[in-house]
């Protein structure tokens, strides 16, 4: 996740094994997505967005920041999502949340790294079922 002092942008990426995007888009819509080949679900990537949209979620200084997904691409056995969260101005007070369950919910062990890299500061998060949320803080 980097923010971009120019756009004013939260720009972030995600990379989920397909295989786990097909048994997530199965057990839990329902559908045999076939993700990322030519036989792939119409509702796919609606679903795609909706699970993103709960259970990854942004916020500063307690205010939820809305993001959307830009595009994907395939990269080998995984699929990478472009992200964006535009409008974002930092201060030198501020705190952003990430909340970050994805996949959480089919899988106890399943560990989520997140990279911030803001305004000279890096930070990162091992972020699991049990603790979902990191915060950084800005001096």
């Amino acid at each position: 996740m980097n923010y971009s002092e120019k756009e004013h942008s939260l720009q972030m990426t995600s990379r989920i094994f397909i295989d786990d995007l097909n048994n997530l888009l199965s057990k839990r819509y329902g559908i045999v997505s076939h993700f990322e080949t030519k036989d792939q679900h119409p509702m796919a990537m609606k679903y795609i967005e909706e699970y993103f949209q709960k259970k990854f979620q942004l916020k500063i200084n307690g205010e939820a920041l809305e993001y959307q997904i830009l595009g994907q691409k395939r990269d080998t056995d995984m699929v990478v999502f472009f992200l964006e969260a535009k409008g974002v101005y930092f201060t030198d007070t501020q705190e952003l949340e990430v909340y970050n369950a994805l996949l959480t919910d089919l899988f106890d062990d399943q560990q989520n790294v997140v990279h911030l890299k803001i305004k000279g500061q890096k930070k990162s998060f091992l972020l699991m079922k049990d603790k979902a949320s990191g915060l950084l803080k800005l001096d």
